[in-house]
C-alpha cells in the first residue's frame, strides 16, 4: 500500500485530502505543520507527501529544505491557496 503524508493547518482541508485519498485506496497520514511531518516520517515509510506552503512552526520550504538536506528524496507535492 502507498503511504502519503498531508501535511497541512488548516484541519479541515486536511481532512478533506485524506477522505479523497482514502477513498482512492491510500493508507494517509496527518501532520499540523513540518516538525510534526518530521515525527511522522521518524516512524513510518512514506510514498508521497503534500504539504502547504504557509504553517506555523515549519512551513513547506522548511520541510522541502530539510528533506533534501537529509538527501531524502520522498516526492513532495507543494499545494497552496
Amino acid at each position: 500500500m502507498i503511504n502519503v503524508l498531508i501535511v497541512e493547518d488548516n484541519e479541515s482541508l486536511r481532512k478533506l485530502m485524506k477522505i479523497h485519498l482514502d477513498r482512492a485506496g491510500y493508507r494517509v497520514f496527518e501532520a499540523a505543520d513540518g516538525e510534526e511531518a518530521l515525527a511522522v516520517l521518524d516512524k513510518t515509510a512514506i510514498h508521497l507527501i503534500v504539504a502547504d506552503i504557509m504553517m506555523p512552526r515549519m512551513d513547506g520550504y522548511e520541510l522541502t529544505g530539510e528533506l533534501r538536506s537529509a538527501k531524502i528524496r520522498i516526492p513532495i507535492l507543494i499545494v497552496t491557496a
